[in-house]
C-alpha cells in the first residue's frame, strides 16, 4: 500500500478519512480547509466530493485503521516500537497476540508470571509476521468511561459502546446492540456485497470512459474529415468562380470589341461628313470672295441644298453609342448562397453513467458510434463449460471469397469453453490481462488480489504468483503483464515498477521505469528486451521506451507520426525483423519503426477501415484486436489476421455482446479472451487454417 499522503507527498501523519474514502494527513486537511475557506465542509483535492464537518474540525473525522496498522508494521520493521502497556516508553521486545499490545521486557515478565495472562500468546519482534500484526481484533476504549472496552455495537446509533454505556445511554428498552464480533460478521458480509458490486460498477464506468475516449478520438478524426470536406467544397467553389471569371472576361472582351467596331464605324462617317462640310465651306468662301452677284444667284440654290443635306446628316452633339458596359453583382444573393453551404451534424445517443456520488450525462458529435447506458444490475456469470484449448478445432469452415477484405465474410469464433480459479465460494476474481508463456502455460492477472493466476495448457489451475505488500516478489497494484519467449513473466505495477518472475513463480529481479511519464503498454521482444509505451504529457512527447533484458534504459523511440499514443493494452509489438509496430488507433493504421527509432513505413489494412484496439505478432502474421459495431453498440469484439503488407487474410468476431477486456493467443492459435463482467477466461477455436 502507498503510505504517502496525496497532498504533502510525505508519509501519513495522523491519517483521516473523508466521506469519499480518500485519506490525507490531519495537518494537510487543516491547511486545505484554510485554503478553501468553506464553512462546515471540506472538498476532496482528488475527486472534488464534499465532506460535511459541522464542527469545522478535521480531527473529528475517522482515522484510517489500515494506514495506522501499516504504519505500525513499518515501525516494527524499523525497530522503533515502544511498549504500549506501561508508561515507561521503553523499547518493545515482543507482542501479545491476545492483548494486541507491544510489551517491554518488564511487561513481558508480568505476562509470563501473572495468572490472568497465563493463556496469552507472546511473540518476539524478530519472529513477528504480518499475520501476527493483523490479529486479533483490537478493542478500543470508551471515551466516556475510563478503562472500559468498546465490546458492543449499537445498531440504533451506529456506534461502538462499552458495558456501562449499555446500562446508561443505550438501554435495551430503546436501543438494539450486539457484540462487536457479531456486528463485524454482519458488516463483513455487507462489505463483500458492496465490494463485488463496486468492482462491477467500476468496470462499467471504466468501459464507459473508454467509449468516451473512443468518441473523442472519433470526433477528432471526424473534425479533420469535415475540415477536408469544407476545403474541398470551397476549393470547388473557388474553381467555379475562377471559371466564371474567365468566362466574364471573355464576355467583356467581346462586348468591348463590338463597342470599338461600332465607334470606328461612326468615326469614319464623321470623317466623311467633315470632308463634305469643309468642301462646302471652301466653295462658299471662294464664291463670296471672287464671285459676282449673278454667280451668287446662280449657285445659291445648289449651295443651299447641299448644306441643308449636310446639316441633316451630321449628328452634331447627339452621337449614337452602343451603351456602357459594367459588372453587376447581387452580393446579398451570393451571401445567401454561401450561407446555404452547411455542415450536417448527426448526434450520438447520450451515454448516462450514474453512481452513488455523481451523475454525468455525455453526448458526442459525429457519426453514430453507438453507446449503451450503464446498468447497475449485477448479473450472475454463466456456468463453466468443459473445454480443452489444445484440442479445439479450427473456426475456418468457409473459404475466402476474395482478396478484398471489404468483400470477405466475417467468421464467428466458436467458443469451446472457459476456465478460472476462485479461492472461496462466491469469490469473483477481477481479471484484467491474460498471456501465454513459452511453455504453453496461461497467466491471468487478478488486479484486486494482486496475484497472477497460473494455468497449464488444458486450463487446470496450478498456483499463484505474487500477493499484496511491497516486498520483492509481492505485487502492489499490478496493472499489466507480459510473457517472454525465454520463459519468464514480467508484471508492471502502477508505481512504475516492473518485477520479473520465472515460469515456476520464483522472483528473479525488478527494475524501475525511467523516462516514462504515463506508462500504458508493455511487451517483451525476442531478445528479451522490455518495451513500454509512454502516453506522454503536454511537456513530454509520447513514444516507446526500450529497456535491456536486465532492466537498463536503452533509448526512447518518439512517434511524431502518431497524434496520440493508444492507451489500450497490447498496442505495441516487435516483429521477427526487430521492427517496432505501434498501433495508431486514430488513423486506423500501424506505424513501423526501426530499433534506432527511424520511421520505416505505415501499414494500412487493405480494403476496409478497421478500428484497432491491439496487435499480436504470431507466426509471421499480424493479428489485430478490433472494435466492431453491432446494433449501434460499440464493443471490442473482433480479430483480423493480416499480412505484413496490409493484406487482410481473415476476419473473426466474438459471439458474445460483452466488451472484450483483453485477448491472447495460445500456441495453437486459440484466442483467449477476458470479457467484461465475467470472472473466467473464455477459450475459442483456432484461427489458423490447416
Amino acid at each position: 500500500m502507498d503510505l504517502q499522503c496525496g497532498l504533502c507527498g510525505q508519509q501519513y501523519s495522523r491519517p483521516r478519512v473523508l466521506s469519499c474514502l480518500h485519506t490525507f494527513c490531519l495537518a494537510c486537511l487543516e491547511s486545505l480547509m484554510k485554503r478553501q475557506d468553506r464553512e462546515g465542509e471540506v472538498c476532496c483535492a482528488v475527486c472534488q466530493q464534499r465532506t460535511l464537518l459541522p464542527s469545522s474540525d478535521p480531527s473529528t473525522l475517522p482515522s484510517d485503521p489500515i494506514v495506522d496498522a501499516l504504519l505500525e508494521v513499518k515501525s516494527v520493521e524499523a525497530g522503533a516500537v515502544t511498549c504500549t502497556s506501561c508508561e515507561e516508553n521503553s523499547s518493545a521486545v515482543c507482542r501479545c497476540l491476545d492483548c494486541a499490545a507491544f510489551l517491554c521486557s518488564n511487561c513481558q515478565g508480568a505476562h509470563r508470571f501473572m495468572k490472568c495472562f497465563k493463556s496469552h500468546r507472546l511473540v518476539e519482534l524478530e519472529n513477528l509476521s504480518i499475520s501476527d500484526l493483523a490479529s486479533p481484533l483490537k478493542l478500543l476504549t470508551c471515551t466516556k468511561h475510563t478503562g472500559e472496552f468498546l465490546e458492543f455495537y449499537c445498531n440504533t446509533c451506529d456506534a461502538l459502546v462499552c458495558l456501562k454505556c449499555t446500562a446508561i445511554d443505550h438501554r435495551r428498552t430503546s436501543h438494539q446492540y450486539v457484540y462487536v464480533k457479531d456486528a463485524a460478521a454482519v458488516m463483513k458480509e455487507r462489505m463483500l456485497y458492496l465490494l463485488e458490486n463496486g468492482r462491477k460498477r467500476s468496470e462499467e464506468v471504466r468501459v464507459q470512459l473508454l467509449r468516451m475516449e473512443e468518441k473523442i478520438d472519433h470526433v477528432e478524426v471526424e473534425k479533420m474529415k469535415v475540415k477536408g470536406e469544407v476545403d474541398k467544397v470551397f476549393h470547388t467553389l473557388l474553381s467555379k468562380l475562377e471559371d466564371r471569371q474567365e468566362e466574364m472576361c471573355k464576355e467583356v472582351e467581346t462586348l468591348y470589341l463590338r463597342q470599338k467596331q461600332f465607334l470606328n464605324k461612326q468615326g469614319k462617317s464623321l470623317q466623311l461628313d467633315e470632308e463634305r462640310l469643309q468642301a462646302g465651306t471652301r466653295f462658299v468662301e471662294k464664291l463670296m470672295t471672287y464671285g459676282s452677284t449673278s454667280d451668287l444667284l446662280t449657285c445659291g440654290k445648289l449651295v443651299t441644298s447641299q448644306f441643308d443635306l449636310l446639316f441633316k446628316q451630321c449628328p452634331g452633339n447627339d452621337m449614337k453609342s452602343s451603351g456602357a458596359v459594367g459588372v453587376s453583382v447581387d452580393y446579398h444573393a451570393f451571401g445567401n448562397l454561401l450561407s446555404r453551404i452547411q455542415i450536417q451534424i448527426k448526434t450520438v445517443p447520450k451515454i448516462e453513467v450514474s453512481s452513488p456520488v455523481t451523475k454525468v450525462v455525455c453526448s458526442a458529435v459525429g457519426e453514430p458510434y453507438g453507446a449503451e447506458s450503464a446498468s447497475a444490475e449485477v448479473t450472475t456469470p454463466p456456468p463453466k463449460e468443459q473445454f480443452s484449448p489444445s484440442s479445439s478445432r479450427s473456426n475456418l469452415s468457409e473459404e475466402r471469397k476474395g482478396s478484398d477484405s471489404a468483400q470477405m465474410d466475417v467468421t464467428e469464433l466458436h467458443k469451446v469453453g472457459s476456465f478460472g480459479k476462485r479461492e472461496n465460494a462466491g469469490d469473483c476474481p477481477y481479471l484484467t490481462c491474460v498471456a501465454v508463456g513459452a511453455n504453453g502455460n496461461i497467466y491471468a492477472l487478478d488486479m484486486y488480489k494482486s496475484v497472477v493466476q497460473v494455468f497449464d495448457k488444458e486450463g487446470k489451475y496450478c498456483f499463484n504468483i505474487g500477493g499484496r505488500f511491497q516486498a520483492p516478489g509481492r505485487l502492489e497494484k499490478p496493472v499489466e503483464l507480459a510473457t517472454s519467449s525465454k520463459g519468464y513473466i514480467a508484471v508492471r505495477e502502477s508505481n512504475g515498477r516492473v518485477q520479473i518472475f520465472s515460469d515456476t513463480g520464483q522472483f528473479i529481479f525488478k527494475f524501475q521505469l525511467l523516462r516514462v511519464q504515463r506508462p500504458r503498454n508493455m511487451a517483451i521482444d525476442r531478445k528479451g528486451r522490455f518495451l513500454v509505451g509512454d502516453v506522454g504529457t503536454d511537456r513530454c512527447p509520447h513514444g516507446v521506451v526500450i529497456y535491456s533484458s536486465d532492466g537498463k534504459l536503452l533509448r526512447k523511440v518518439l512517434c511524431p507520426e502518431i497524434t496520440k499514443l493508444s492507451a489500450y493494452t497490447s498496442s505495441l509489438a516487435m516483429s521477427a525483423q526487430n521492427h517496432l509496430l505501434v498501433v495508431d488507433h486514430r488513423a486506423h493504421c500501424i506505424q513501423v519503426y526501426s530499433e534506432e527509432g527511424n520511421h520505416l513505413r505505415t501499414i494500412y489494412p487493405r480494403g476496409s477501415r478497421i478500428y484497432m484496439r491491439g496487435i499480436i505478432v504470431n507466426q509471421n502474421k499480424i493479428i489485430l484486436v478490433t472494435s466492431e459495431k453491432v446494433r449501434n453498440n460499440m464493443y471490442c469484439g473482433g480479430l483480423v489476421v493480416m499480412a505484413k503488407d496490409g493484406t487482410v487474410l481473415d476476419k473473426f468476431k466474438f459471439p458474445e455482446k460483452q466488451p472484450v477486456v483483453h485477448v491472447a493467443l495460445t500456441q495453437d492459435g486459440c484466442p483467449l479472451a477476458i470479457l467484461q463482467g465475467n470472472s473466467d477466461i473464455c477459450v475459442y477455436g483456432s484461427i489458423y487454417s490447416k
